[in-house]
């Protein structure tokens, strides 16, 4: 946990996976699994029991039923560290070499991707995260994410061989190469800006337990009306996740106001709203962001649309699984606007003042493949708008933020972040913070940032080519295992002969 927002002590991870490695030595497989579990379980249960906010104050369970859901949430989490450590410990018990360069950082890897994608994933706390303000950031243009966490295992593994087989030149080397090419790789652009743009972030802070109440339906959209327009001049006004508290057919006469406001000021205005639609007789809700007052689009440039409906939709809050058994047990299963439909999964920019935006909504910003999908050429920014009101003054929204920065580095594009509550924040192409509004905060966030274009190589083939090495480097520990155990019952045989 202190190794990510907002403690930022990227050391102690090291010290963590160190410990780890030291106690799966020597262990059986089945028992290294458990202590991979163990491990785990802590691991997650540090790093994301601010949950539990979400769970006590719009949920409507006891506080014994909101802790086991957390630990249940954070068991299956650990999971993963578990088949790391006992596919490690299964196949790699007889080569040191074998085990910590080749083993260790490919199985975390795959083990890592499958948390991130097995039932819609949940891709939190990856070691990347945890590295974004030392060298190692600087492969994140090239391998994502993935790949820092990649050099974190390797890094440790080193270390760790180092101490237990008093071998020093091999993790000397290591090291050093990893640390050398990361910073050779510092300042490389990959992209290039162009004209800047004025943004202005509204940060409206509505209280969540009165934003769908029907009475204060007109105070929220006077107040992020009356914030805006005095910021008529920015080329771009964002507002965050729902921040209309209505359907959008319901205010469609406000929206026509405001996007005829915002068109007499040259000005584009970018909100989340929720969308409604009946199709074939079914009801069905997005989690939408929509453009008023879009200019005229550029014939030269890739297609763009008006709205992004998010396709990333997070368990409970936005659909239950397996709603008719859920829904009738508790409260926590039957929230507000916990029944929307998903979006395309490779849907067209957003269009604002001649810049095409990639967009995700919410927790959406964790999923970077999917926005190696929708991040073309032509995109300027990416936009993350949110809501972490559910998390309240817990250090969630801080990870949340963190994980955003590490888009602008993946993308060497600006992110423009806007919340409900905070934290609101720019980073830009260098994933540099441009500034910020805190969290509970009121207020307008104004910057000058520049849109770049082009693509970076993570942009191009996302984490493919990493995970493609770590099957294979997999695929050979465990043919170097079967081999080395043929080898063996046949050396068995002749010596028995």
């Amino acid at each position: 946990m202190f190794a990510f927002a907002p403690f930022d002590y990227s050391i102690s991870l090291y010290v963590s996976l160190f410990c780890l490695l030291f106690i799966l030595d020597n262990k059986s497989a089945k028992h290294a699994a458990g202590y991979g579990f163990l491990w785990g379980l802590g691991f997650f249960i540090a790093g994301i029991h601010w949950v539990a906010v979400s769970i006590l104050d719009f949920g409507g369970l006891p506080i014994p039923v909101a802790v086991l859901l957390v630990v249940l949430l954070c068991a299956y989490l650990a999971i993963y560290p578990a088949l790391c450590a006992y596919l490690l410990n299964r196949f790699t018990s007889h080569s040191s070499l074998l085990r910590y360069f080749v083993a260790f950082p490919a199985m975390w890897l795959i083990t890592d991707w499958l948390r991130g994608w097995v039932m819609t994933g949940f891709p939190w706390l990856q070691f990347g995260y945890s590295q974004m303000d030392n060298p190692l950031v600087s492969f994140a243009p090239i391998l994502g994410v993935e790949g820092i966490t990649l050099a974190v295992c390797l890094i440790t593994a080193s270390l760790y061989y180092a101490f237990r087989e008093r071998k020093f030149v091999l993790p000397v080397i290591v090291v050093a190469i990893i640390v050398s090419s990361a910073m050779s790789l510092k300042g490389l652009q990959w992209t290039t800006p162009e004209a800047v743009k004025s943004i202005a972030l509204v940060q409206g802070n509505t209280d969540q337990d009165e934003k769908w109440l029907p009475e204060k339906r007109a105070d929220i959209l006077n107040e992020y009306l009356t914030l805006s327009l005095d910021n008529t001049d920015a080329d771009i006004i964002i507002w965050p996740e729902s921040a209309i508290p209505a359907l959008e057919f319901q205010i469609k006469s406000y929206l026509d106001y405001v996007a005829e406001l915002m068109r007499e000021t040259n000005t584009t205005l970018i909100t989340g709203i929720i969308n409604y639609q009946r199709v074939d007789d079914i009801d069905e809700y997005y989690n939408a962001v929509i453009v008023l007052g879009q200019p005229e689009q550029d014939a030269n440039h890739s297609p763009v649309n008006d709205r992004y409906y998010k396709n990333k939709l997070l368990p409970i809050g936005e659909f239950v699984p397996f709603e008719d058994l859920l829904r009738p047990i508790a409260p926590l299963f039957n929230l507000p606007m916990s029944s929307f439909q998903r979006g395309g999964e490779e849907q067209l920019n957003l269009a604002a003042s001649n810049v095409h935006i990639a967009t995700a909504i919410c927790y959406e910003i964790a999923f970077n493949q999917t926005l190696v999908k929708t991040v073309t050429p032509d995109t300027g920014f990416i936009l993350t708008v949110s809501n972490d009101a559910w998390f309240g003054t817990s250090i969630g929204p801080n990870q949340h933020l963190e994980i955003a920065r590490m888009r602008a580095f993946e993308f060497q594009r600006p992110v423009i972040r806007s919340t409900n509550t905070g934290i609101t924040a720019i980073y830009d192409a260098q994933g540099q913070e441009l500034g910020r509004i805190p969290q509970f905060e009121k207020a307008v966030l104004r910057a000058q940032v520049a849109p770049y274009q082009g693509t970076t190589p993570f942009n191009r083939y996302g984490n493919t080519p990493l995970l493609i090495l770590a099957w294979l480097l997999f695929t050979s520990v465990l043919g170097h295992h079967f081999v080395s155990k043929k080898k063996a019952a046949k050396s068995q045989v002749k010596t028995s002969v």
